[in-house]
């Protein structure tokens, strides 16, 4: 009987843990833009920096706030900056930047 006692308390502390975690994961969600996930999915991933990003993620950020035109990233090449442009709803011209 006296082993209950430590075991009781230990599965309640683990309980109001578990509970207060999921609180907590639920009230601190950092929200995510579906587009920029879709975008850097399409890049290469190379992060070097050619189109005047930080690397990719911040390169497909840009592009889903509507700060950077599709068509800047050299290793992804023109089929990249189609898939890009289509996923960013721009047309074929913006596409192409000069």
């Amino acid at each position: 009987m006296e082993i209950l006692t430590p075991i009781l308390i230990v599965g309640i502390i683990g309980l109001l843990a578990g509970v207060i975690l999921a609180v907590a994961s639920i009230v601190m969600a950092v929200p995510k833009d579906e587009k920029a996930e879709a975008l850097e999915e399409v890049l290469p991933g190379a992060n070097c920096g050619a189109c005047g990003f930080s690397g990719c993620p911040g390169y497909a950020a840009a592009m889903a706030k509507g700060e950077a035109q599709p068509g800047l990233c050299s290793p992804g090449g023109g089929e990249v900056a189609l898939v890009c442009s289509a996923i960013g709803h721009h047309d074929e011209k913006t596409a192409f930047p000069v």
